[in-house]
C-alpha cells in the first residue's frame, strides 16, 4: 500500500490510472491508512483485497476490514471507477456536472440516485479543519435567483440571499491585487444575527473587514475586526467598490443557470460549496481530485432522506 501516484495531467491518464476496482480499492486504502494498514485484531500488516465486497482481509488470521464503510461510498453497487470519475469531473472541470448528465453519463436507474451522489459529494467539498480567511477581506451580500431558468443569464423563482467573503491577495510583484480564497453562505435574512456569524466563523479576527454601510456590519471592532466602510450612494457603483465579491456573485449565477437550470433554496448551500471548492483550488486543479477524495473518504455517510428531510442549511465550521 503506497501514497505514491504521479498526478495523471488529462482526463485520459486519469481513467487508465483508475480503470479497475482494484486500482480504486488501493489508494482507498492509501487514504484511509496512510501510515499502513494493520490488522485490528493480531496486528499483521500483511493484507489481500477481497474485490467483490471492498474489503481487506488479514493474511494471518482472516480478519476483514471494509474500505468503504464509512464513506459517501457506503453500500454503492456501482463500480468504485465510476465514483472516482464523478469526483474527478466535479472537482477539475469548470462547470461540474448536473444530476441530470450524471443520471445520462453513467446510465443510473434513477434521476433521484444521481442527484443523490451529488448531494453527497457536495457536501463533502468543505473540509472541516480548513483555514479561516486572514487579511484584507471583501464582504457583501446580494440576492440571487433560484428556481426553475427563465430566459437569458437568470433563474426563475425565489429570490435568496448570499454572503460572500473574498480575500485580498498582493501579486508576487506587489504591482496589483487578486482575489484569494472565498467562502458563501445561504442565508435567510441581511440582519445582524445572519451576517456577523459568517463574519466570526471565517475570518480570523485581527483581519481587516471591508464593507458598505449595511446596518447588519455595525459593531465588527468589538469582535476584534478592522473594519472598513466604503459609501455607496448609487447601487450601480456597488460593483466597482467591491469588483471581487461582485465577480464572483456575477459567475456563480452564470453557473448555476448554464450547469444546473434548476436549483432549490433547500440546497443552495451545497451548491455554494461546489463552486467555494474549485474557485478555492482554481490555481492547483490537478491536486483537487485528492483534496476531495480525501475529505469524501474520512466524511460521515449521508442518505437520500438526509438531504430530503433538512429544515435549513447545514453549514460546516460555523456557530450557528
Amino acid at each position: 500500500m503506497s501514497n505514491a501516484l504521479t498526478y495523471p495531467k488529462t482526463i485520459i491518464e486519469f481513467m487508465d490510472t483508475f480503470n479497475t476496482d482494484e486500482k480504486c480499492l488501493e489508494y482507498i486504502a492509501s487514504v484511509k491508512y496512510p501510515k499502513g494498514w494493520y490488522c485490528g485484531n493480531c496486528g499483521s500488516k500483511e493484507y489481500g483485497l477481497i474485490k467483490t465486497r471492498r474489503l481487506i482481509k488479514c493474511k494471518h488470521c482472516g480478519y476483514q476490514d471494509s474500505l468503504i464503510a464509512n464513506t459517501l461510498m457506503r453500500n454503492t453497487r456501482k463500480p468504485l471507477r465510476d465514483w472516482f470519475w464523478v469526483l474527478y469531473m466535479l472537482s477539475t472541470q469548470k462547470t461540474g456536472l448536473s444530476a441530470m448528465e450524471l443520471y445520462r453519463q453513467l446510465d443510473f436507474g434513477s434521476y433521484k440516485t444521481a442527484w443523490t451522489w451529488l448531494q453527497k459529494i457536495r457536501m463533502a467539498m468543505v473540509n472541516p479543519d480548513r483555514t479561516e480567511l486572514n487579511g484584507a477581506v471583501e464582504v457583501d451580500e446580494t440576492y440571487i435567483q433560484t428556481g426553475k431558468a427563465g430566459k437569458g443569464r437568470k433563474m426563475g423563482g425565489k429570490k435568496a440571499i448570499i454572503i460572500c467573503a473574498v480575500e485580498i491577495r498582493e501579486t508576487k510583484n506587489d504591482e496589483k491585487l487578486i482575489s484569494g480564497r472565498i467562502r458563501l453562505r445561504y442565508i435567510p435574512s441581511a440582519s445582524v444575527d445572519n451576517i456577523q456569524p459568517f463574519i466570526r466563523d471565517h475570518i480570523v479576527k485581527g483581519s481587516t473587514i471591508i464593507t458598505d454601510g449595511w446596518s447588519g456590519y455595525q459593531g465588527l471592532k468589538r469582535y476584534g475586526y478592522n473594519h472598513i466602510v466604503e459609501t455607496i450612494g448609487d447601487p450601480k457603483q456597488a460593483s466597482k467598490k467591491f469588483p471581487r465579491v461582485h465577480r464572483v456573485f456575477a459567475n456563480l449565477q452564470a453557473w448555476l443557470v448554464g450547469t444546473h437550470r434548476y436549483i432549490s433554496t433547500k440546497h443552495l448551500q451545497n451548491y455554494l460549496n461546489e463552486y467555494m471548492f474549485r474557485f478555492n483550488r482554481r490555481y492547483i486543479p490537478k491536486v483537487s481530485f485528492d483534496s476531495l477524495l480525501k475529505i469524501a473518504v474520512l466524511s460521515e455517510p449521508k442518505t437520500y432522506k438526509d438531504f430530503i428531510g433538512i429544515k435549513k442549511p447545514v453549514y460546516i465550521n460555523s456557530e450557528v
